[in-house]
């Protein structure tokens, strides 16, 4: 997958890809939107209109995806909770029927955006995943593909046993602290994530590293860690899922990209591909900080992206050269 030489080895990563995912891909060099080389993001596209967490109307974020030069962009709303306990600060006043009818209600206006940027905009209607409720995580997140055929799914973990990993840096520490530390915490995590991306076989597989999320500007994991991360990393392989190289945490001034170079270079090593993700929250965060990703990919040595393109009914892996992914004027 990395590298511009095709092999043998790609060419069968790319059959197996074509068939746990259902996404058709293209072997071939960089494509264009039109007469535009690539622009991209598939994680993001929360707006305040579906979710509490972030700010704005969804087509406010798809207006700025099309100015702000995207060709391809994916909208991946948070997925509805089921447990009144897993409400987030902000949600006091819903119960998960609310969520869920919020979720029905972002499926249809993603669509209904999709049809009046069409020509503009590939734009993708995904959703983002839970491992909630804790027992009952697989059955809802089938159900939610089953029932609303997104394009794709971010295959994202932000808990550790329905304990939030990711709100606040107190809050981490607490469930740290409750698991019998932070290393114990990290090795659950990574667990969780290699058990979610073998369950879900998602597409895009989002922050992979999110619980170094308040670690600030150099954080460290130990060689224990390190080899559960290449557990996780093997269960992104076996599923031929894609890692997002996420910009939130650098855009927000809380550390390196998602995830680390040095996972970056371990993916690398395994054959996994690459995509971006600007985790936008709001208009204000289409795009911004995607730079910041493309150089962690460089980086680590990658030489092109992978990106999904939705030319007619079927959602379609490509691959372009690093140095042709761009905004357009």
């Amino acid at each position: 997958m990395p590298g511009a030489t095709r092999s043998a080895a790609a060419d069968s990563q790319d059959a197996l890809l074509s068939s746990q995912t259902g996404c058709v891909v293209d072997s071939g060099g960089p494509r264009r939107y039109g007469s535009l080389m690539p622009w991209f993001s598939y994680h993001g596209g929360h707006s305040g209109q579906f979710c509490r967490h972030a700010k704005g109307q969804l087509q406010a974020v798809v207006e700025r995806a099309v100015e702000a030069g995207f060709t391809h962009y994916g909208l991946s709303e948070h997925c509805p909770r089921y447990r009144k306990e897993d409400l987030l600060v902000g949600e006091e006043d819903l119960t998960p029927d609310d969520l869920l009818h919020t979720f029905e209600g972002y499926a249809q206006h993603a669509r209904e955006l999709r049809e009046r940027v069409r020509g503009k905009l590939d734009l993708l209607v995904g959703f983002e995943t839970e491992r909630l409720p804790p027992d009952r995580w697989r059955e809802r997140m089938g159900e939610l593909r089953g029932r609303f055929k997104p394009d794709y799914i971010v295959g994202s973990v932000h808990d550790v046993d329905g304990l939030v990993i990711d709100y606040s840096p107190e809050g981490t520490r607490q469930v740290a602290d409750a698991m019998g530390g932070k290393e114990a915490l990290q090795l659950r995590y990574f667990d969780a994530v290699a058990d979610l991306v073998k369950t879900l076989a998602p597409e895009v597989v989002g922050h992979i590293d999110l619980i170094r999320k308040f670690d600030g500007p150099e954080p460290q994991f130990s060689p224990t860690v390190r080899r559960r991360i290449d557990v996780a990393l093997e269960a992104v392989r076996s599923v031929s899922g894609v890692l997002e190289v996420n910009c939130a945490t650098h855009r927000r001034g809380l550390g390196p990209v998602y995830p680390l170079v040095s996972i970056l270079e371990r993916a690398r090593s395994m054959g996994i591909g690459v995509t971006l993700g600007d985790d936008s929250h709001g208009a204000h965060d289409v795009g911004v900080g995607l730079d910041a990703s493309l150089r962690a990919i460089a980086a680590a040595g990658y030489s092109e992206l992978h990106y999904l393109a939705k030319p007619g009914e079927q959602v379609e892996w490509k691959r372009a050269a690093i140095g042709d992914v761009r905004p357009h004027a």
